[in-house]
Parts: structure tokens; C-alpha cells; sequence
């Protein structure tokens, strides 16, 4: 054998000895990847600069006369965002943005703030929309920033005034989403209503009446989908000591497409839900081969568990039985909790149970469930559009479903209501005995 064949054979050999061992990392990793389910895995992104704006006129005064929720909430936003996120800043905001020594020292802006030292611009009005434009406007893709706010459309209910200020909102956001999937992002927005002790002047239009009580202001989180969910994590927004306290309600929108549900974020099973006698799933653990029927039962019951902590939507939305549908209309959902206790259910971390009926033992070959997206009942309820020349409801803001629908516009005005979803989730039964 000549060495310059030889020399070829070696060549060759090497070659082989790449391919194949290249090929079997990638099927090791192809293996491997599909068995955490999406309830289970941490989503890493870069850390953001975190930018928040404090509301100052005169309608926020009463919140910062007395050691109020309203600053301890701030001081918790604030001293936890400067503590995990590197460029964290703090600017007044009213008819511009301001940034005054006060907003330098964050370990004691809380402390120091009070209706004089927030006497900063013009504070006699302001206009929500042109907040949203001014914030959405220095919101880049590295960005999260979070408004501090009563939130007041500062327009009287004539005509359509009150559906133009909602317009104008949707058109501020609409520009945002845009701008975010230019740079190949998903846009997302978090409303938050909380409570307060307020003591002060509450401003209806021009009139002030003497407000003694609680009082709803709220916290809109705004920037790239990936890193307000890396902020609603860190942060942790919720009723806590250690989180936002007096947190009531909480709405999550983002411009992600719909999420078609699997077998790595949902799984059917028997448990003391269901009267079959037996239901063997597939070996994805969704679609059912076949299911034993007692037939002596009027209905046929069973469950879905659904692993679906890592979907952009407020526990409170997903646990609210009037967000979903579900087809055929023989098919009814009866329950939504948290509570499942059992070992199929192990599978994900926190897992949300719905619980269904055939109504008749009337059965079909396939099952879809919908949680639909829209806006939650806890903002109508918490909103009112009549000047009344009184003080309202402790829960109530003016207009601020107006508002809020301004927002949800911006996200789905090109989606007919029947096909707004967070998710889709279809089950098959393959036979039934």
C-alpha cells in the first residue's frame, strides 16, 4: 500500500470519526431537550435598565401625606429594581419628564417624598396619553418601564371625548408593538390596580372634594415581552410584603401570537374528578386512546392539568372560569382551580385543573378548550364614566376601562373577538367504551 493511499484512508477515517461523533451529541441533545416541560424551565434574558416615572400632580398628593401603602409600595418598587437591575432611574413625569436630586438618592427617595418636594413642572394637570407617548417614546428594546399613577383621563364625558382618549391610547401603543417587532421583539404591558391610604383633595375635572379613606392608583409595566417577564418575575408583583403590598388586580397583555397547548404544558388524567372507569391516555399524555365509560352515570367527568406558569397571564385570569370555552357545546367546564392534589399532576410545578362534563354521556372525537383573552371583569367593575360631584366608590377610578381598553386595543385591533386567545388546547378521544 502506497503511503499516499494510506495517508488517504487516515483522512478518511478522521472524517468518520468527526461525523459520527458529532452526530451523536446532536441526538444526545435532541433527546434531552423535550423532556422538562415548559412549567418547569427558567427563560434567561439580559438584564434591562429599568426606567420608572412618578405622576406628580396634584391629584397624587394625597398618597404621600402619611406613611401610606402607596409608599411602601413605591419604596419596595424602587429599592428591589435599583438592587437586581444595573441603570435602574427615577424621573417625575407630568406634562414632561422630570429629574431632580430627590429622584438621585433611591435608597431615600421614599422617605423624602411628600406634596412639596413633588412640586416639580407643571403639576395643575396632566394628560395620561401624553405620559404613555412620552414614556413609550424612550422605552427602547432594552428598556422596562413602569408608570406610577392614578391614571385620570382628565377630559369630561361629552360626546365621544372619552372614546378619543381611548383611540389616541390604542394609537400610542400601536406605535410601541410596532416599533418592538421592527427590532424582533414581542411588546407586552402589565396593569396593575392597587389600594391605598389617601388623604388629600380628590380631583374630579376642576372640582376638589376632601378624600379621607382608600383610594386605587396604579402600575403599568411596559417593554420587550421577555424581559417584563424577567421583571414580574425578579420583582415579584404580587400581594406580599416583600412584593407590591396592597396589589388588587393585575392584567397582562402581550403581542405574542396565540399558544397552541401540548403535551409538554398540559396532560389529561383519571383522578377523583372524573366517574370513567378508566381513561388510557396516549403515550403523550393528552390525546386518549380510549376511555371506559360507567354508563350508569348520567354525565361523564374529567380533568386537564395545565403546566402553564411560563404563559404571559395573571394567576387570577386563568383561575376565572368565565376566560374559557370549550367545544363541542355538549362539553361544559364546571371548575378552574389550583388545588389538585395527586400524582399525575406532579409533572408540572404549579399546576391549573380544569374540570369538564359530557352533558348526556354525549360523546366526539375531539375536545378544543379556549382561554379567551379580554379584558378582565375587575375593570369595568372598578371603573365609572360619570362626573358625579361626589366621591366614588373606594375601588373606583374615572374611565379607566376606557383606558385600559385603549391598551387591550393596541394589542388585538386587527383580531375578530372570536379569535382572541391566550391558548388553544385540543384533546382527542380515540374510542370510547
Amino acid at each position: 500500500m502506497t503511503r499516499k493511499l494510506l495517508a488517504l484512508l487516515l483522512v478518511a477515517l478522521l472524517v468518520a470519526i468527526v461525523l459520527f461523533v458529532g452526530k451523536g451529541r446532536q441526538h444526545e441533545g435532541e433527546s434531552t431537550e423535550h423532556f422538562l416541560p415548559a412549567d418547569t424551565v427558567t427563560v434567561k434574558t439580559a438584564k434591562p435598565v429599568v426606567k420608572i416615572y412618578m405622576e406628580n400632580s396634584g391629584s397624587m398628593n394625597g398618597y404621600v401625606t402619611t406613611n401610606s401603602q402607596f409608599k411602601n409600595a413605591l419604596g419596595h418598587l424602587i429599592t428591589k429594581a435599583d438592587g437586581f437591575y444595573s441603570g435602574t432611574s427615577l424621573d417625575f413625569i407630568n406634562q414632561g419628564i422630570y429629574h431632580t436630586p430627590l429622584c438621585d438618592d433611591l435608597d431615600n427617595f421614599v422617605l423624602n417624598l411628600n406634596p412639596a418636594s413633588m412640586q416639580v413642572g407643571n403639576t395643575s394637570s396632566t394628560d395620561i396619553n401624553k405620559i404613555f407617548k412620552m414614556i413609550l417614546d424612550h422605552t427602547q428594546r432594552d428598556t422596562v418601564s413602569v408608570l406610577v399613577s392614578d391614571c385620570m383621563y382628565d377630559v369630561d364625558n361629552v360626546g365621544n371625548l372619552l372614546s378619543a382618549a381611548a383611540s389616541s391610547t390604542t394609537g400610542t401603543f400601536m406605535k410601541a408593538i410596532r416599533r418592538a417587532r421592527e427590532s424582533k421583539k414581542e411588546f407586552a404591558t402589565i396593569i396593575m390596580q392597587c389600594m391605598s391610604e389617601f388623604s388629600g383633595n380628590y380631583y374630579e375635572g376642576n372640582q376638589a372634594m376632601a378624600c379621607n379613606g382608600e383610594r386605587p392608583y396604579y402600575v403599568i409595566v411596559m417593554g420587550n415581552l421577555e424581559q417584563v417577564m424577567d421583571f414580574n418575575r425578579h420583582m415579584e408583583l404580587e400581594d406580599t410584603s416583600t412584593g407590591l403590598p396592597g396589589l388588587k388586580h393585575k392584567f397582562m397583555l402581550s403581542s405574542e401570537p396565540t399558544w397552541e397547548l401540548n403535551s409538554m404544558n398540559a396532560r389529561l388524567y383519571s383522578s377523583n374528578f372524573t366517574n370513567a372507569l378508566r381513561i388510557q391516555a396516549h403515550h403523550d399524555g393528552l390525546n386518549v386512546r380510549k376511555v371506559t365509560l360507567d354508563h350508569d352515570k348520567t354525565n361523564f367527568n374529567f380533568a386537564v392539568g395545565l403546566g402553564v406558569s411560563q404563559l404571559f397571564s395573571d394567576e387570577s385570569y386563568l383561575l376565572d372560569i368565565n376566560n374559557y370555552e370549550v367545544e363541542p357545546e355538549q362539553y361544559k367546564i364546571t371548575d378552574v382551580n389550583d388545588k389538585a392534589k395527586f400524582t399525575e399532576c406532579d409533572f408540572f410545578r404549579h399546576p391549573i385543573t380544569l374540570q369538564l362534563v359530557a352533558l348526556g354521556q354525549n360523546y366526539v372525537p375531539k375536545v378544543t378548550i379556549r382561554l379567551k383573552n379580554q379584558i378582565p371583569s375587575w375593570v369595568s367593575e372598578c371603573s365609572y364614566n360619570q362626573r358625579q360631584a361626589t366621591l366614588p366608590p373606594s375601588h373606583q377610578s374615572y374611565a379607566i376601562y376606557e383606558m385600559v381598553e385603549g391598551i387591550y386595543g393596541a394589542f388585538y385591533n386587527s383580531k375578530d373577538a372570536d379569535s382572541r386567545e391566550l391558548f388553544r388546547l385540543p384533546i382527542r378521544f380515540d374510542a370510547y367504551d
